[in-house]
């Protein structure tokens, strides 16, 4: 939600207030402001890169339990027929 005109200056003048009162103040708060977004506003590449890290991790967790699943599922499947036989006998 974007502020309206009236409401960022009123920050600023606080903002200028703050850093005439207690300079060390003003940049211990001007540490926390570091987050800036695109002209888009999007996040930038530094915040939406672990992101999407670990979104690929993800797929590939989801890719490798696929391929490997099937295969152990089979072998469960045919032990567990190899065992119903040999009760019957």
């Amino acid at each position: 939600m974007e502020l309206s005109q009236a409401e960022n200056r009123v920050l600023e003048d606080i903002g200028r207030r703050i850093a005439a009162e207690d300079p060390g103040y003003a940049a211990r708060l001007s540490a926390f402001g570091g987050y800036e977004g695109s002209a888009l506003g999007m996040p930038s590449r530094w915040t939406l890169l672990p992101v999407v890290i670990v979104g690929l991790l993800m797929v590939a967790g989801l890719v490798a339990g696929a391929v490997l699943l099937p295969g152990d599922a089979h072998a469960a499947a045919e032990s567990g027929r190899a065992a119903a036989g040999a009760l019957r006998h």
